[in-house]
């Protein structure tokens, strides 16, 4: 029981950073229409400048200084190569998402080389005693963290002027460039956020217990991937159930697949996808997306 009660505590912690990625995609998508399959760099980026400049000169300027440059690889990728792009078309800028993300991992890992760079942050390897369960601190940490992160981007979301301009242009772009939405300045803010939120799921997926930042950390990013499309990619609401019930249902897998014998090996890998399969198989649209309807 307590064994249980552990993987479902660490399970939600788990689950709020999937969450913050993938409303990073969504976000994205909302405001431009585009997959983003840069994210993994920006997480990678974010996570490694938080890592190196905290070595040197403490945690706190450590994590603006992350925070800074996935936000700051966000909104260049936006300015320079989404808004220049002679190929407009969705599908085209979403392919262009791939080789920025090439291209920033490949610089990013030539960087960390084959070392692993431990994060030095606040909380270290301390354990929280929550009865007869036993967490890390850091998880608790970062379920605080992205539970405040979450919930301010809602507020943002629904009560500010960038908030309303994003519902806007989601719904109809052509409309809201009409109505005076400037969307070059949504888009830019949008990608500028999403590279935020990724280098703060980052910092905490780098944490103990992971060993520190390495080459493979951008895969995280995939990993919490299909969370949005579960969720359904134009919904905020559906990213964070979607991510709270793949990081659950990773750490359940995690905690248990050992005694799955040969079948359970590795399984909590990719449990993810296989949920995304299932879901896609009978919702295409994820839980909560919006059908996309045309008059024929």
């Amino acid at each position: 029981m307590i064994r249980l009660l552990e993987a479902l505590v660490n399970g939600v912690s788990l689950g709020a950073l999937y969450s913050l990625i993938a409303l990073g995609f969504v976000i994205i998508y909302r405001a431009t229409g585009v997959l983003n399959f840069a994210h993994g760099a920006f997480l990678l980026a974010g996570t490694y400048v938080t890592a190196e400049v905290a070595a040197d000169h403490g945690f706190p300027l450590g994590l603006l200084a992350g925070l800074a440059a996935g936000a700051a690889l966000g909104a260049v990728t936006q300015i320079v190569f989404m808004r220049f792009s002679r190929d407009r078309s969705h599908i085209g800028l979403s392919v262009l998402t791939l080789g920025i993300n090439i291209l920033a991992v490949t610089e990013v890992t030539r960087r960390i080389g084959d070392r692993t760079i431990p994060m030095s942050q606040p909380w270290g390897s301390s354990e929280l005693q929550l009865g007869p369960v036993t967490v890390p601190l850091v998880r608790m940490v970062a379920l605080a963290g992205a539970a405040v992160i979450i919930s301010g981007f809602l507020a943002v979301f629904r009560r500010t002027r960038w908030g309303l301009a994003l519902r806007v242009s989601a719904a109809d772009r052509e409309t809201a460039a009409l109505m005076g939405v400037r969307l070059s300045r949504v888009s830019g803010t949008s990608w500028a956020i999403g590279g935020l939120m990724a280098a703060v799921a980052g910092l905490f997926l780098a944490s103990f217990p992971s060993p520190g930042v390495d080459a493979g950390l951008s895969n995280s990013a995939m990993r919490a991937f299909p969370a949005a499309v579960i969720g359904g990619l134009d919904s905020v609401g559906g990213a964070l159930l979607g991510g709270l019930a793949l990081g659950v249902a990773e750490s359940l897998t995690a905690t248990y697949e050992s005694g799955l014998g040969a079948f359970g090996k590795g399984l909590s890998g990719v449990v993810a996808y296989l949920v995304l399969f299932a879901v896609l198989l009978v919702r295409p649209d994820g839980f909560f997306g919006r059908k996309a309807v045309a008059r024929v």
